[in-house]
């Protein structure tokens, strides 16, 4: 029951129409990825993920390093209740998303700087039971009003965002007073490490909360979470991969990222606007 109309009151200012100026070298990247994957069934991340871990919800689709312990931990941490407003950032096809709003009756903006991803989170939004909208914006500048819904979930997105401060920082300002924020990401297990990427190095995810102003902001890992995020990867491997597929493409991830692998924490970061 996708409907870019949430209640004038709650979102006035969000704008269902698409306000990237001009698509940027990044969201042209992802608009290829996610143009291989098709709009319906399962990403290629999706089919890894269950075989890695069987017991992921099999109505969630994914595009980010999820396992069925980490995604308890993030319901956990968000603590949705019906009727509430949800914005995701960095949504992609929308499938986290989507999912915690229908699992806790909650209304779902999702945004994204992908227009190919938004268009298939849009699709796939249509014949389910939650009430969403999709827009393509830049995370750092959200077509959203101040103080417009109760929670934010960013998973594995705020990473690609130029200024990480300013993108934490447009997330406080659409979240209601007492509204809190969970983003999922990586940390180095040691900081600096020149073997690295660089967006991978100096990261610190509770600091960039707390500089743009986010209170009580705390950070979790788990082996658990690591092993799923390696898994994935070794998965990913082992399969035989079409040229030019999705999973073609994640296999190519996976032999550049895994060597450096063990050298990140997977973390998810709670934050709150006092």
């Amino acid at each position: 029951m996708a409907t870019s109309d949430l209640s004038a009151g709650a979102v006035a200012g969000f704008c269902c129409a698409d306000r990237r100026a001009a698509p940027t070298i990044r969201a042209a990247e992802f608009d290829r990825l996610f143009g291989s994957e098709g709009q319906s069934g399962d990403s290629a991340l999706s089919a890894i993920a269950r075989r890695v871990d069987p017991g992921l919800p099999p109505d969630l689709d994914l595009f980010s390093f999820l396992c069925s312990d980490l995604l308890h931990h993030i319901t956990q941490q968000l603590d949705v209740h019906p009727g509430q407003l949800l914005a995701d950032l960095g949504c992609g096809r929308g499938g986290p998303g989507l999912w915690l709003a229908g699992h806790t009756r909650a209304a779902l903006i999702g945004i994204d700087f992908s227009a190919v991803a938004i268009a298939q989170a849009r699709h796939r939004a249509t014949p389910l039971p939650v009430t969403a909208a999709f827009a393509v914006a830049d995370l750092s500048s959200l077509p959203l009003a101040d103080q417009c819904v109760d929670r934010v979930v960013s998973l594995d997105a705020l990473q690609y965002a130029p200024d990480h401060v300013a993108a934490a920082h447009q997330a406080l300002r659409i979240l209601k007073p007492s509204g809190r924020l969970v983003l999922t990401g990586w940390h180095p297990h040691t900081p600096g490490d020149e073997r690295l990427a660089p967006r991978h190095r100096h990261t610190d995810w509770t600091r960039v909360l707390r500089t743009a102003g986010f209170t009580d902001a705390h950070c979790a890992s788990a082996p658990a979470w690591d092993a799923a995020y390696q898994g994935i990867y070794r998965t990913a491997l082992t399969l035989h991969a079409e040229p030019g597929s999705a999973f073609a493409g994640l296999q190519g991830e996976a032999r550049r990222r895994l060597p450096t692998a063990h050298l990140l924490r997977r973390v998810a970061v709670t934050a709150g606007r006092g």
